[in-house]
């Protein structure tokens, strides 16, 4: 997870090629305090389930 504005890392996942972008997102978010105003992805990894 980057801060759009100053592309700090603000939280990182490393996972298999199995895993999409929407089942890491949880924990992601669980890894930050601060408010999240906008979630956006790469539609190029996901993957079809």
């Amino acid at each position: 997870m980057v801060n759009i504005n100053t592309y700090e890392i603000i939280a990182t996942e490393l996972n298999t090629s199995n895993v999409t972008d929407g089942e890491v997102l949880p924990n992601l978010l669980k890894q930050t305090r601060r408010r999240i105003n906008k979630i956006s992805d790469n539609r190029a990894y996901n993957t079809i389930k």
